[in-house]
């Protein structure tokens, strides 16, 4: 998967954003929110970052991450 492609499954809203949040990877990936928390608590989640300071500290996701976690995701079959 390219960026283009994942753009095209995204709501027009989110296209041009070059992050995105936990509600909206949860919801991409197919997974609830707090398996996302426990997969980072874990460290076996896509990489991300933190934007804000204290307890307003916000999860984001870079497109690009996510692209390479995705693409890492895949099993090949013969």
């Amino acid at each position: 998967m390219n960026l283009q492609e994942l753009n095209s499954i995204l709501p027009p809203e989110q296209r041009k954003q070059a992050c995105l949040n936990q509600s909206q990877v949860s919801q991409l990936l197919g997974v609830s929110s707090s398996t996302l928390a426990n997969w980072r608590a874990e460290g076996i989640s896509l990489e991300y970052i933190k934007v804000g300071k204290g307890s307003k500290n916000r999860v984001m996701y870079l497109k690009t991450k996510l692209l390479e976690f995705l693409n890492s995701q895949n099993i090949k079959v013969s």
